[in-house]
């Protein structure tokens, strides 16, 4: 009976791509990857999945000599660009009343900080959610209209991103 790895779930960024490698055993292996689609054959034992659009699994069927059949399967996730606002308004009238960073959820890695011109830490977070998203305050206590400095660091394969955002009332 022949047999199938294709190793664990991968993590894609937005716009990449991954090599799928197989290690199997058997005679006379006949591969067959699917679903086909961003896959650059289907048929060969590594595959390239080229720029995925979307979150998507993978199976590997190998069929032997004599038809004996065996079959893995991994998940991609496709971590999508961070879109990083530079402004919001903490007034409490419920329009932009949180910094909330669009994609940066998908991250688990991720780590992000927030400081004063003068490098005062104000907010800190290492798993980032929209509940915990910043909302403006130092304790409890609204901080003024003023730009503050970030340092994003997104992980999953990402470099740094260092940036401002601006509290306007």
């Amino acid at each position: 009976n022949p047999t199938v790895d294709i190793g664990p779930d991968r993590v894609v960024l937005e716009g990449g791509s991954v090599v799928l490698s197989s290690l199997v055993t058997g005679t006379e292996l006949q591969y067959l990857w699917s679903p086909a689609s961003y896959l650059n054959s289907v048929t060969n034992p590594s595959v390239t999945v080229v720029n995925p659009l979307t979150d998507i699994g993978y199976t590997l069927t190998i069929t032997a000599k004599g038809g004996c059949k065996s079959s893995d399967s991994l998940f991609i996730k496709i971590l999508s660009a961070i879109k990083v606002p530079n402004l919001f308004s903490p007034n409490g009238d419920g329009i932009n009343d949180r910094w909330l960073i669009k994609y940066l959820d998908s991250y688990p890695d991720c780590s992000l900080q927030v400081f004063t011109r003068s490098g005062q830490l104000v907010y800190e977070t290492k798993k980032y959610t929209d509940a915990s998203a910043w909302d403006g305050t130092l304790k409890g206590k609204q901080l003024p209209f003023d730009t503050y400095y970030y340092i994003l660091q997104p992980g999953s394969g990402r470099k740094p991103i260092t940036g401002y955002v601006t509290i306007v009332k």
